[in-house]
């Protein structure tokens, strides 16, 4: 990675940082897993989704609401399922109709 691409990643990564904790873990797995790869509409897309307020992107990446910027419907769609393919399970949004999270045990 050349000192710019690593500078760059820095930047995106300090933006990623949010007032959530569940979409910080979002956002990191796809700046680690998808970023490195995403080609420049991806990576806008992304930029773009990064703008948003905390409320509204919960709304979008947890509660699975629909976007209307058909670019930003499908990124947030590969972040979750992303999310879900690392989990192994799906993640838990209650009001989806999605499983409920496994039983932690004691």
């Amino acid at each position: 990675m050349t000192a710019a691409a690593a500078a760059e990643l820095n930047r995106v990564r300090w933006r990623c940082r949010r007032g959530m904790r569940e979409l910080d873990v979002l956002f990191e797995r796809y700046l680690a897993q998808r970023w490195p790869t995403a080609g420049e509409g991806r990576r806008a897309a992304f930029l773009q989704l990064l703008e948003m307020p905390d409320p509204e992107l919960a709304d979008h990446l947890l509660r699975s609401l629909p976007l209307a910027d058909p670019a930003l419907a499908g990124l947030a769609t590969e972040i979750t399922e992303l999310a879900e393919l690392s989990a192994g399970a799906a993640v838990y949004q209650p009001e989806s109709g999605r499983p409920d999270p496994p039983e932690r045990g004691p």
